[in-house]
């Protein structure tokens, strides 16, 4: 009975003193293991490969021209749109924790957030983002179910933002398709299409009891082969899980302060990255005018809303094509065929900035966040051992004054 009182004690508390604990006592692997760097290389380079793709259809000495003129101050503005972007754009996610009221600080969620441009961009389908950051949220002492939830409205709110602007674009829907092909048509109506499915898929997969059932029966259905056997025992927990989230998911969506503000911020963010391609066109020498600003802004929002979940690494390719289809068309719709060829700079110049640059960056704040977190655990981990320690120099202590007091007697 002494023992086990012990161990209770220790548990209790280390989970005061140190505020983090292991969940399950599980030992987590450092993700920047060998195995891993070589994986997110490879992402890496078949994106490049697919750039330098895109690129060889076009007169490569020219763009590199194009850019060698470009006019730096507007390149610096355009770097700054997106580095606005950038800062903003994890504040949603935080604000959904605040709402949710989640014990974790603002500091690390802001990291977590800033994670998902790095693993969205070298996953196939833009899509490797939401479970890092649930498993960076596990490591920071909050459950999978509340942090589903969380990036669940978090991606709600990111797709209605995504898709909002990109509709807009439909009102310009004639000069857009101008110099598009029927081909490259095709791709963008399938990859916009897939597009609503996902932000309606995940609405219901948000709120409906229908489909939480269906997902479990169709579990329960596996359970019945052999090989998914295992699961059987787990049934229950996956089904508190589902439950769990569509829980977090509709409390946050009734907090309609929280939510309307996360929602403006993704649109001030969005509003910045895409209004970077208006002076990357002035860059290089395009003449754009402020009634051309709706038309760049919308343009940019659907040629990368359309292929966004084309399933390469970042949409690498497919995102270039698009794009350079559809500046061309902004471009000869503002200031002539004669500048059409500029398009490919101002694709190229664009996909640097929005797609490289902010994946470095996004890169950097997850080596911060993997040093800080490693060294936390570190440190809990230190402090239950020095707690279990003085622990048992104590029930010694103690055990050693009863066999003098039982000797005396």
């Amino acid at each position: 009975m002494r023992k086990e009182k012990k161990t209770t004690a220790i548990h209790q508390v280390t989970l005061e003193e140190t505020q983090l604990i292991d969940i399950h006592g599980q030992k987590h692997k450092n993700p920047m293991n060998g195995k891993k760097i070589a994986l997110f290389t490879l992402y890496a380079v078949i994106g490049v490969l697919l750039l330098i793709t895109v690129l060889s259809f076009n007169d490569l000495p020219s763009i590199m021209n194009q850019i060698k003129q470009a006019k730096f101050e507007y390149i610096c503005l355009a770097i700054l749109m997106v580095f606005a972007y950038l800062a903003i754009y994890p504040l949603s996610l935080c604000i959904l924790a605040k709402a949710r009221k989640t014990d974790i600080s603002f500091g690390t969620t802001y990291s977590i957030a800033m994670t998902e441009h790095f693993f969205n961009g070298i996953t196939p389908l833009s899509t490797g983002g939401q479970p890092f950051q649930a498993y960076s949220f596990s490591r920071a002492k909050v459950k999978i179910s509340e942090s589903t939830g969380l990036l669940l409205a978090n991606l709600l709110i990111y797709m209605a933002v995504t898709t909002g602007f990109s509709l807009t674009g439909l009102f310009f829907a004639r000069t857009l398709f101008s110099q598009i092909d029927t081909t490259w048509r095709v791709i963008i109506i399938i990859g916009y299409a897939l597009n609503l499915l996902m932000f309606v898929s995940t609405l219901v997969l948000g709120l409906s009891k229908t489909v939480r059932s269906l997902l479990v029966k169709i579990i329960y259905f596996l359970c019945n082969f052999r090989i998914f056997k295992k699961l059987r025992p787990k049934v229950e927990t996956v089904k508190e899980y589902f439950e769990s989230v569509q829980q977090a998911f509709k409390d946050l969506m009734s907090k309609k302060g929280h939510f309307f503000l996360a929602l403006l911020t993704k649109i001030i963010s969005f509003a910045f990255l895409y209004s970077a391609t208006i002076f990357i066109m002035l860059s290089l020498n395009i003449n754009v005018e402020l009634e051309h600003a709706l038309l760049i802004i919308s343009g940019t929002s659907f040629a990368i809303t359309a292929v966004g979940f084309i399933p390469t690494p970042g949409a690498s390719g497919a995102a270039e094509g698009s794009s350079g289809k559809v500046f061309a068309s902004i471009i000869v719709a503002i200031a002539g065929a004669s500048m059409a060829g500029q398009a490919a700079g101002v694709m190229l110049v664009w996909r640097l900035l929005s797609y490289y640059m902010v994946m470095l960056i996004s890169l950097a704040f997850y080596i911060g966040l993997e040093v800080y977190l490693t060294k936390t655990r570190n440190k809990r981990v230190e402090a239950r051992e020095k707690l279990k320690m003085e622990l048992e120099a104590k029930e010694n202590e103690s055990n050693d004054q009863s066999d003098n007091e039982r000797f005396n007697i």
